[in-house]
């Protein structure tokens, strides 16, 4: 079995690919990899993106990686694959338009499965296993805009750690039930601590968000121990529990009054739908005190579509100081503006 080329020098860059299956016409699936060796071998950071084929921040993001950072300045080893669900990116599609799977559901996937199947298999077993941590590079899906946050996916008997996500240096963290399929579940049931990253949305390269996904990269590697400097954290980290999917009523055009990130108070507007036909108005509300994650960017809406993703502070903790454990680094706190405005606007986070 092939497996991606880690043995190379110190200070090397070498970049390749792995066949893991054949389509119809024999035409090879690929896995295209890079590697970037520092001053040591270990650890090993695995960077991926494009699970869905869709999620297109989180190649750049890597490119960026790639292109910023020398391997003298690194202690380990960078392992990347930017397109992970090449099928999927050929198609400009969230999933492989003829297997249908969701590769984010298929981990470890099946040597003899389907082709969806195929590729987590190969991705896993010569990939992820080979890896002491992982970025799983994501975006929400079209029309969903998220803000930049890592999502720490439990399921009953597995409940990961929290650190390494607050290493990206987020101000919010989003906690909630995953699926045993998922890649950050399948690897940390293994011991391979991956974590999820949301950055932006799907269909779209954004500077915005690409920054942010470069920002947290490095904040995580300074972390581990790869990167020198100090890690910067918020001040308050908020940790925040599941979220609402807040719809519209009526059909129509949505107009946004909010953006993803902002805190907003219950009963505040956070949006207005109108129809094109009749001329009908009807506001949107926030149902609670809360973070909104996420805002549908794609304006038409249809009776029952989600126009945001609200997250309750009700449901929220302040976490405490983020401590480094076995790491000349340091940490630098930021301010946290999210805590500071639920501060000013009197919001307690329980």
């Amino acid at each position: 079995m092939e497996h991606p080329k880690l043995n190379i020098g110190e200070g090397e860059i070498f970049r390749s690919k792995i066949e893991c299956t054949e389509l119809e016409d024999g035409t090879p699936v690929i896995l295209p990899y890079f590697v970037m060796r520092g001053k040591r071998r270990r650890p090993i950071l695995l960077l991926n993106a494009a699970i869905h084929g869709d999620e297109l921040n989180g190649i750049e993001v890597i490119h960026r990686i790639f292109e910023e950072i020398k391997p003298e300045e690194i202690s380990g080893t960078i392992l990347a694959v930017p397109v992970v669900n090449t099928l999927a990116f050929r198609a400009r599609s969230r999933v492989d338009p003829v297997d249908g799977k969701n590769l984010n559901r298929v981990f470890p996937g099946r040597k003899n499965g389907t082709v969806t199947e195929r590729i987590a298999y190969h991705f896993f077993e010569k990939f992820v296993k080979k890896a002491d941590y992982g970025i799983d590079l994501h975006t929400g899906m079209k029309g969903h805009l998220l803000v930049p946050h890592p999502r720490i996916r439990v399921v009953p008997g597995y409940n990961p750690p929290i650190e390494h996500a607050r290493a990206l240096g987020t101000e919010v963290l989003f906690y909630h039930e995953g699926h045993p399929g998922m890649l950050n579940v399948a690897a940390g049931k293994r011991g391979i601590p991956i974590v999820c990253f949301e950055i932006g949305e799907a269909g779209r390269i954004d500077e915005y968000f690409i920054e942010a996904g470069v920002k947290g990269v490095k904040n995580f590697m300074r972390y581990i121990g790869m990167l020198p400097g100090k890690v910067e954290i918020p001040e308050n980290q908020i940790l925040l529990k599941d979220y609402m999917e807040i719809n519209s009523s009526i059909g129509g055009i949505f107009y946004s009054k909010v953006k993803a990130g902002d805190v907003v108070r219950e009963r505040q507007i956070i949006g207005m739908v109108k129809s094109p036909f009749t001329g009908e108005k009807r506001n949107i509300y926030a149902p609670k005190n809360g973070f909104v994650l996420g805002i549908r960017s794609q304006p038409l809406v249809r009776p029952g579509t989600a126009a945001a993703w609200l997250m309750g502070f009700d449901q929220g903790t302040v976490l405490p100081p983020l401590q480094i454990k076995n790491n000349r680094n340091d940490v630098k706190e930021v301010e946290s503006r999210t805590f500071h405005i639920t501060k000013e606007r009197g919001i307690e986070i329980k």
